[in-house]
Formats: structure tokens, sequence, C-alpha cells
């Protein structure tokens, strides 16, 4: 249910607690501290926690995606409610009750744009950029997301920003030696290079493929080892 709308556009919403855990985090948020949740489940109950959740929206091979970027820990405490429900909670004393909470809504573009409302409402610090590892690939995917603009989205041709933070994770102390500026010479590099390997690929089933990467002059999505030899 519709509250409010906000100047920046954002929209304050009142749904079930019950459907907001099933909404999934966004992959660039912090990691998540146990330690953390813990002192918000031992301080007060999951029903007081009915505000402050943000999700952002944007749209993934044709379809509205909506993810959790910001009360991630709050949440993870709502979802270990709702998983201490037993069949004797349905019929004795202590039934757990789903309960409404209010969230913020906005709509985004782009994954850059995802980075840059999370760094917004959450005023990171640059120490944390050194710490977080999901903080250090937000740098590089804006700036992958700047050089190849349009280029990340789901499917081939393009390349999903989910594959490709998933892959840089699995980098992610060789990618700290790397500048921003760096990587993307080297993305421009390892491009160019796929490019022209991937002209001398005579294999009926990539013909079409193959042929629109190269009307992009995009295809860094063809096979993702590129990041190794980075």
């Amino acid at each position: 249910m519709k509250l409010h709308t906000y100047s920046d556009g954002s929209i304050l919403r009142i749904m079930d607690a019950s459907a907001l855990i099933h909404i999934p985090i966004w992959k660039g948020n912090r990691h998540l501290d146990p330690v953390h949740v813990k002192n918000i489940k031992e301080s007060t109950k999951a029903y007081l926690l009915d505000s402050g959740y943000k999700i952002i929206q944007y749209e993934e091979d044709g379809i509205q995606k909506s993810y959790l970027i910001d009360g991630q820990h709050r949440l993870s405490v709502v979802n270990d409610y709702f998983k201490t429900k037993t069949i004797e909670d349905e019929y004795f004393e202590n039934p757990i009750k789903d309960f409404k909470v209010t969230v913020t809504e906005i709509t985004v573009s782009s994954e850059s744009d995802a980075i840059d409302y999370f760094n917004k409402i959450n005023n990171v610090k640059p120490v944390q950029y050194q710490e977080d590892p999901n903080l250090i690939i937000n740098t590089y995917i804006k700036g992958f997301e700047k050089r190849f603009p349009g280029m990340c989205k789901i499917k081939r041709p393009y390349l999903s920003t989910d594959k490709l933070r998933d892959t840089l994770t699995l980098h992610i102390d060789s990618l700290k030696k790397l500048s921003v500026d760096d990587f993307i010479k080297e993305c421009n590099r390892q491009n160019t290079k796929m490019i022209e390997y991937i002209k001398t690929i005579r294999r009926k089933k990539d013909e079409n493929l193959i042929k629109r990467m190269i009307e992009l002059d995009f295809a860094l999505a063809w096979d993702l080892k590129w990041i190794d030899s980075i």
C-alpha cells in the first residue's frame, strides 16, 4: 500500500513483514555482520523492527526486480523470527504473528545508480571501501558501467553485473592492487583482444551472438576467464 511519495521520487509503502523477508538482498550491500544481528536480536523484539527498510527496483531482462538495499541486519532478525514458527505455535498459546512494516521504494536505472543511492543513504566513508569486499567491488562496477554504458544486462551479448560481481569477488585480493582506472584499461585491452578472437570462430550455433558482439564492439561476456588474466 502506497502511503507517500517523496521529492526524490521514492515511495513510502506499508507491507507485511512475511512478504518483506522474501525480497532478496542487493548484492552490492555490505557483508552481513552476525555480531550486529545478534546484538539487535538481544536488544529488541523482531516485531518492533517495523520501519527503516529501503528497496530498489530496476528492470532486468524486461522484468521489474526488487532488492533490499538497506536494513539487511534488521531483516535477518525478522527472518529468524518467522523461522522459529513450529506446528505447536499454530495451536497453542504463542502463535507467531505477522506484522506490518514500512519500506521506502525507489526505482533506479542501473547498477551504478543503485551504488550511488546506497552510498547516499549509508554515508559510506573512504575507509569502508578498503575493508568490505562488496564496497570495493562497487567502485569497479561503477567504472565498468561508465566505460561500457548499456552493456550491463542479464543475457549475452551483454554482461550481467551479478556475474561480473561474483567473478570479481573471487579475485578480490588481486583486484585491490589495481586502481579503477587501471582496471578499466585492462578491460579495454581484453575487450579488443576478445573481439579479435571471436572473429576467428566458425561455429554455427554462435554465429548470431558473435555478429551482435561485433556490432556492439563488446565481447567481454563471451567468457569471463579474461578476468583471470587481469
